[in-house]
């Protein structure tokens, strides 16, 4: 933050949301971040205790029922400091700004915003002796500790050319982390980096070695292992152990949401029984547990190790770790994407009217003209201009466009992604930003958003300049990816969103034209593409002269520069795409049963 908070920009939300279990954290007198915490420290001479928490987080929930339970604490904070809570899932950018490394995150701010010292859990006889000391310090030294924790500004990102080498580059990263014992990325903890699956799958199509052994050992080693539930379905958040066999156990709504897709292009690209057993558990886990059924997707299920320990008939009897009831516009979106997208595969017409009645839902309610969606809904809208939650609904309602031929879908994304390049966009800086400027709370500043969500706004732009034939968007897409392709490869895996979405720009998509009346044809095809472990794939669907003939429903396969196959032959057209043989009959069977 530079300089003292400031009056404009939204108000965060008052309302803390504290351990389900007993805790005497609430006699805390925590404030919302906004301009009174921040007028009273500087008034009272006092350093602030910022909290970053979230529902779902285990160790927050034991700082609450231990060391913001301690007596001795809670005096020292109530006294020494201007506390602030704050939630991580309804304010990403004050975590994005602040967190030091994971949940809890305790950090020491100056009245003026600036950062004095930070780290995350701490038990109660540490964090008495903190208090103590930061408070001593900040009395002590206070001109000093503002002067040296002055915040540092950005500097230009560095652009690059864009080609071929660098999808190569963060692809043999993936390679070069690889557990070749355990599976998956690095030692411990370990985490399921969906996107890294996708390129591997991706790699795969384009003719790469060892990429679907890697992407194929990975799927199996968290399905085998302790990060998948086998009682009642979805994955929980990470493995504490190399080995899978530890999870943490809180359960996330896009985590499970990538996994989805993750396991259904992979049985696409092998046909093997388990991931499309896997893809269908979990969709079913994020229906039953993570939705309403109807048209609200809910962002979290809490972390209860002795829960997830027992058997179904002992959960049957017991209850359930807490569901955090909260629509998250990004998560959401990106969840709806997910099962449009395995509707047709899995034969659930129910995932397809829930995702499809969310978007309808956050239009109607979380979208206003100018301003786009919120990113929160807990009874009403809260907390707009965030980047986000423009990109990922830009992308679902694109979603929801191939999925039903509805033009007002693709309008829609259109729409958020105009308010995209006018907002966001410093064209001046070549920057793309985090936030429009005036929707941060008090103090923040737009920062420059980072490669990950870079990455997804230039694929949506991507999409939507073949979508809806709209070129302009390219050259914007072009931008963007350059101006992160300096740093890219730095990253290694985690640049793998980089990755997919130039690949994307410099092969084009594959287009699954369609033509034809015939209902089940379309859901047939737009499986096909589902399934295609090439995720540059799209599914258009398009009036029959737009394909050309009278022979029934076809679909006609495109490239960059040319068209390749038209067909009317769902095994010919998977197989072109990668699909393994077979696997045609048994959607078509699932296809054929009423509601799956």
């Amino acid at each position: 933050m530079d300089g003292p908070p400031r009056e404009d920009g939204e108000k965060v939300e008052e309302t803390f949301r504290f351990s389900p279990r007993p805790n005497r954290a609430r006699e805390i007198n925590w404030l919302p971040w906004g301009q009174e915490a921040f007028d009273r420290a500087a008034r009272e001479g006092k350093p602030v205790l910022l909290s970053i928490s979230a529902v779902w987080c285990h160790w927050c929930h034991v700082m609450d029922e231990t060391t913001y339970s301690d007596q001795e604490v809670i005096d020292l904070v109530n006294s020494l400091y201007v506390p602030v809570r704050v939630d991580n899932d309804r304010n990403p950018d004050i975590n994005r700004r602040y967190n030091q490394g994971g949940w809890p995150t305790t950090a020491f701010l100056s009245p003026r915003g600036v950062l004095l010292a930070g780290t995350t859990y701490l038990p109660p006889d540490t964090m008495r002796k903190v208090l103590r000391r930061i408070s001593e310090l900040y009395a002590e030294n206070r001109n000093r500790l503002e002067a040296d924790a002055v915040e540092t500004t950005p500097g230009p990102r560095r652009h690059g050319a864009l080609d071929e080498s660098l999808v190569d580059v963060v692809a043999s990263s993936l390679l070069a982390a690889w557990d070749r014992e355990h599976g998956g990325l690095g030692w411990e903890p370990k985490f399921p980096h969906s996107d890294a699956l996708l390129l591997a799958l991706r790699m795969h199509s384009r003719g790469g070695g060892e990429y679907l052994d890697f992407a194929v050992h990975y799927l199996r080693s968290m399905a085998g292992g302790g990060l998948r539930d086998r009682v009642e379905g979805g994955f929980f958040r990470y493995s504490v152990t190399r080995d899978w066999s530890v999870p943490h156990y809180e359960k996330m709504l896009d985590d499970n949401a990538r996994l989805l897709i993750a396991y259904l292009r992979a049985y696409g690209a092998t046909g093997e029984d388990q991931f499309l057993a896997v893809a269908a558990e979990t969709a079913s886990f994020i229906y039953r547990t993570l939705s309403d059924g109807h048209q609200r997707f809910f962002g979290s299920q809490d972390a209860d190790e002795e829960y997830y320990r027992m058997d179904a008939a002992a959960r049957a009897t017991a209850t359930p770790p807490p569901v955090d009831e909260t629509v998250y516009l990004d998560l959401s979106s990106r969840t709806a994407s997910a099962l449009l997208e395995s509707a047709s595969v899995l034969g659930k017409e129910e995932y397809r009217k829930l995702s499809l009645g969310f978007l309808d839902f956050a239009w109607r309610e979380c979208y206003r003209p100018g301003e786009g969606m919120a990113h929160y809904h807990d009874g009403s809208p809260r907390r707009r201009g965030l980047l986000g939650d423009q990109v990922e609904a830009a992308l679902a309602f694109q979603e929801a466009f191939s999925s039903t031929g509805e033009p007002g879908f693709l309008e829609r994304a259109g729409e958020l992604l105009d308010l995209v390049e006018e907002g966001f966009l410093d064209r001046e800086k070549g920057l793309l930003l985090d936030a429009m400027e005036g929707f941060l709370p008090p103090g923040l500043r737009p920062e420059a958003a980072d490669l990950a969500m870079v990455s997804r706004t230039a694929e949506a732009l991507l999409r939507q300049a073949h979508l809806a034939g709209e070129t302009r968007r390219r050259e914007t897409a072009e931008a963007l990816l350059s101006s992160v392709s300096g740093e890219a490869p730095g990253h290694g895996y985690f640049a793998a969103p980089f990755a997919l979405a130039l690949d994307l720009f410099l092969e084009g998509p594959l287009a699954m034209r369609w033509a034809g009346g015939e209902e089940g044809r379309r859901r047939l095809f737009l499986a096909i593409a589902a399934l295609s472990p090439d995720s540059r794939t799209l599914f258009l669907p398009l009036h029959r002269e737009k394909v050309g003939g009278d022979e029934g429903s076809q679909v006609e396969v495109c490239g960059k520069d040319a068209c390749f196959l038209r067909s009317g032959d769902p095994e010919e057209v998977a197989a072109y795409l990668g699909v393994r043989p077979g696997i045609i009959v048994d959607i078509e069977k699932r296809e054929s049963v009423p509601g799956g």
